[in-house]
């Protein structure tokens, strides 16, 4: 006999379908395995197929150049404190930072950018910053006022010239102060070396320690040393440019040309 379940429920199935009862069998149906659903078929591709490669995105522009324009103080309006991030392509800080340009790298032996130019750029530096923080801080205090759009718009459009402003005095400072204070150090720094015994000494002991030999800068050093008529800062500037240190630079001021380095 069949089990009482399996009567139930088939008496259940036939009574929620629209179809005509069918005649009670002896046995139940054989019920069919379901059948494996097939895999997706895998596309093949061929390695020596040409594709048509996706072009590189395009390099980001700067997204503005100046604190007064729109975007800049748009970003102003929701945050008196924005700054913008480093350029992701090339990792250089923003132009409209104070810190960005500041600190510069000399390739060779240069004793007026190390004691000149780089602590005068570093005082720009500081002195764009404090200018910074008094915009953003005067930005804050401009908003706290405020009641509707308008006035955030006409603060942050504030905050933008103030800070515009800083960077324009930092240029200011780097070019006319910094950049002046250097070409001066420089200049004396030549004509001490050429107008003095060093150039003379510099010469000897070059000639008597030919740069081909592998105890060169040895050999130099301490030539220089033992005819003590250099400073140890021209004694650097023989090593590295031996005695056409400043040669160039004369030669183009005599001929009226602008040698500013």
């Amino acid at each position: 006999m069949r089990p009482r379940g399996l009567a139930l429920a088939l008496s259940l199935l036939a009574a929620c379908t629209k179809s005509p009862p069918r005649a009670p069998r002896l046995a139940p149906e054989p019920v069919a395995a379901p059948r494996a659903i097939a895999p997706a078929p895998t596309a093949v591709v061929d390695a020596g197929a040409a594709v048509d490669a996706a072009p590189p995105p395009a390099a980001p522009g700067p997204w503005a150049s100046a604190w007064t324009d729109p975007a800049a103080v748009a970003r102003l309006a929701a945050d008196c404190n924005f700054r913008p991030p480093p350029d992701p392509e090339t990792d250089e800080g923003s132009p409209l930072l104070c810190a960005t340009d500041i600190e510069q790298q000399s390739c060779s032996y240069d004793p007026c950018h190390e004691n000149v130019d780089l602590p005068c750029r570093r005082g720009c530096g500081r002195s764009c910053t404090s200018c910074d923080a008094r915009c953003r801080g005067a930005c804050g205090r401009c908003r706290a006022s405020c009641h509707d759009e308008a006035c955030v718009r006409a603060c942050a459009a504030s905050c933008g010239q103030c800070l515009q402003g800083c960077l324009t005095e930092k240029d200011r400072c780097l070019t006319a102060g910094c950049t002046a204070r250097y070409q001066a150090c420089f200049h004396r720094s030549v004509l001490h070396f050429r107008n003095g015994p060093c150039l003379a000494s510099c010469t000897r002991c070059g000639d008597a320690c030919p740069e081909g030999d592998e105890n060169h800068h040895r050999c130099l050093s301490r030539c220089l040393i033992r005819e003590r008529a250099c400073t140890a800062e021209e004694r650097e500037h023989c090593a590295w440019d031996g005695q056409a240190y400043g040669r160039d630079y004369l030669e183009e001021l005599d001929a009226g040309v602008d040698a500013s380095p």
